[in-house]
């Protein structure tokens, strides 16, 4: 069975989902005949950076490109790279092709003429990846390249490339997706699974993935094949803790109720649950009560997956908060979470963070 984000990958810009800046700039070069000889896309995983590339690298060459630039995804170029089978289109991962003797094949190689298409692209995945050695190797390459190549730089970590590879090319900036464009795309993947799936249900999936859309499309596979129906059965899934568990551990904090927090977390990380994904959902469900605090119509959409008394409670605690004091405790489980990994025990930082947060000086909506 494939998986969805590979399934349902977006073929053409018109398929794309956000990062509308990136698409804009990318079309108009196209249309009008202003195309680089190297890109940078920088972002997050799962923002869409490879795919855009490959939809970009099909719309150079398609023969038959709409009026908006766009590839006519019939064309003989189009369906060769459709079919993963296009001679002059070449993904090179970094990660496993990082060293000089791999650019130095590279630059022997863009000395060829692209065997049916104008150009020959290459897409490097990860760039940052490479050595120091081949960075220098690629960077001869990209300043004096052949008229008929194009890269595509990809990386999550644009400040582990250097400087003078950065400004070779044009840098484009791909940003996380925000929950109306991912509950959208989302439902509209569902339906064509013959999944029904409520938009609480999905609204989990999106605080689950962090923003990025092929995780949600991952989880989202998941939920389908597993048959879930109720939010329930989806926080077992995803390891959530409840909402209502939750909210009732934010009441102690709240009201500085230190011993009563303290034996919350150790019935946690005792009790079988997972303490890592606990705090996950504190810091989650801090950010509902930050938003809430800020804005009420953007803390309903931050908390999609919320029920109506959820949601509800989240706000009368939003209220009876200190800003300060909120801000004082995402700080404190912030840190918390950074430091599980290197703990022995897992649950001593999230003591500290209860102990720290429970001492802070009390008080009313300020």
């Amino acid at each position: 069975m494939q998986v969805l984000y590979r399934k349902y990958r977006p073929r053409s810009f018109a398929e794309l989902v956000g990062q509308e800046h990136v698409v804009r700039t990318l079309t108009n070069a196209i249309i009008r005949g202003e195309i680089a000889h190297a890109y940078l896309f920088c972002g997050p995983r799962g923002t869409g950076k490879t795919s855009v590339a490959r939809v970009f690298a099909k719309a150079i060459n398609c023969t038959k490109r709409t009026a908006k630039g766009d590839a006519c995804l019939k064309c003989e170029s189009c369906q060769e790279v459709e079919k993963g089978n296009s001679v002059d289109l070449i993904e090179i991962d970094a990660a496993s092709n990082r060293g000089i003797d791999e650019i130095r094949a590279l630059r022997e190689a863009v000395r060829f003429m692209p065997v049916k298409s104008a150009y020959k692209v290459y897409i490097i995945d990860e760039v940052h990846m490479l050595t120091k050695d081949a960075f220098n190797a690629l960077l001869k390459t990209i300043e004096e390249p052949p008229a008929h190549v194009i890269f595509i730089l990809a990386t999550t970590e644009a400040h582990k490339v250097p400087a003078t590879i950065i400004s070779r090319t044009q840098r484009f900036d791909f940003h996380l997706f925000n929950h109306d464009q991912m509950e959208k795309h989302l439902v509209a993947v569902a339906k064509a699974e013959g999944a029904t799936l409520g938009k609480d249900i999905i609204g989990l999936v999106i605080a689950a993935s962090g923003g990025s859309m092929r995780d949600a499309q991952s989880i989202l596979g998941k939920a389908i094949a597993t048959g879930i129906t109720t939010v329930e059965e989806a926080r077992d899934l995803l390891g959530m803790t409840d909402t209502g568990r939750l909210a009732e551990f934010f009441d102690m904090l709240i009201e500085k109720r230190q011993d009563d927090a303290l034996a919350f977390v150790n019935d946690i990380a005792f009790g079988g649950g997972d303490i890592e994904q606990f705090a996950q959902g504190v810091l989650g469900y801090a950010r509902v009560l930050l938003v809430s605090k800020v804005s009420e119509k953007a803390g309903e959409r931050v908390a999609s997956h919320f029920s109506k008394e959820e949601l509800a409670r989240a706000g009368a605690q939003a209220k009876a908060i200190a800003q300060k004091d909120l801000y004082s405790l995402i700080k404190e489980f912030l840190d918390a979470v950074s430091s599980m990994k290197y703990s022995p025990l897992p649950q001593l930082p999230l003591e500290l963070a209860v102990v720290n947060s429970t001492q802070s000086e009390s008080s009313q909506e300020g």
